[in-house]
């Protein structure tokens, strides 16, 4: 769908990421197609087709001036980064860890989307490379744990935050949200409780996943926030187009809702979206993985008017 005169959506507003110098405080959009770590971890292929049908997408939808909101997009800076290219699942890993390093030295905030959840370790890396340990809160959207062990000595879309944890990230600063109990082991619940971090079970937070959100949010004070949304998180009536689709979740609206609050709040530095699969659905959910990405900017376009 393109857009139509005297309608500007979001593709008028994205430009080319330049290696000299840009303005701060605008958004990288950050591709990652790959999904060896989903093959690996015995998942279905196709989430690396993530990133081409979001950009398709996102061309024609997301009004700049929102008349329900009344918020204009039209002074954001977005600057399309473009894919991560690699031979290696490892490789990507290290460009993609260096490209959002990158961005986050030249002040702008970080939009990854996959491509597989594994992508979350190497994010959250780059935000580390930045920010104090100590410094640093970790929010998994998810209906998985992802701490999974290395299977032979390989990371997997079920690794990243194992791999964080045992990296040094602090577990008080951690936490699983909307996480449900019938996809997850027991030991890996045991393994996050171990680390001290937070479970948030899907079934404590259904009453308004927002408020949850926004409350563990503004629990973290000053620490820089990495919010990771996998949104096979999101029920599969609303998300069909997912590597490993759940029967029940968050809706499509919870999902905006918090897109939009971590947009809006001063302290999240990166948001990464995985699990995106145009290969099992291909129309449906690459539109609202768009509109999760367009409810941030209109949230970050609020968070810029207040300062």
């Amino acid at each position: 769908m393109a857009a139509k005169n005297g309608d500007p959506r979001l593709g008028s507003l994205v430009k080319p990421y330049p290696e000299t110098a840009v303005e701060a405080g605008g958004i990288a959009l950050i591709g990652f197609p790959f999904d060896e770590g989903c093959v690996r971890n015995g998942g279905r292929a196709g989430a690396k087709l993530g990133p081409e049908y979001f950009r398709k997408f996102l061309k024609g939808m997301g009004t700049l001036k929102n008349p329900e909101f009344d918020i204009d997009l039209s002074s954001l800076h977005v600057y399309d980064c473009g894919n991560i290219s690699a031979s290696s699942l490892e490789e990507g890993h290290q460009q993609l860890e260096d490209v959002v390093s990158d961005a986050l030295g030249k002040s702008l905030l970080p939009f990854v989307v996959g491509g597989g959840n594994d992508q979350s370790a190497p994010n959250g890396r780059a935000l580390l490379r930045h920010t104090p340990i100590e410094k640093v809160s970790v929010i998994n959207i998810d209906a998985h744990l992802d701490v999974r062990p290395r299977e032979e000595g390989k990371v997997h879309s079920g690794t990243p935050f194992r791999e964080l944890l045992e990296g040094g990230l602090e577990g008080t600063h951690f936490c699983e949200f909307a996480v449900q109990g019938n996809q997850c082991s027991a030991d890996h619940a045991d393994f996050v409780k171990e680390k001290k971090g937070s479970l948030l079970w899907y079934s404590k937070i259904s009453d308004n996943p927002l408020r949850h959100f926004q409350n563990w949010l503004d629990e973290q004070g000053t620490n820089d926030i990495f919010v990771s949304f996998d949104i096979d998180a999101i029920r599969s009536a609303d998300c069909p187009g997912v590597s490993c689709p759940a029967n029940y979740g968050l809706s499509a609206q919870d999902a905006l809702h918090i897109s939009r609050a971590a947009g809006r709040h001063p302290q999240v530095k990166l948001f990464d979206m995985s699990e995106l699969n145009p290969a099992i659905e291909d129309y449906r959910s690459p539109r609202l993985a768009v509109l999760i990405f367009y409810y941030f900017l209109l949230g970050y376009s609020e968070r810029l008017a207040k300062k």
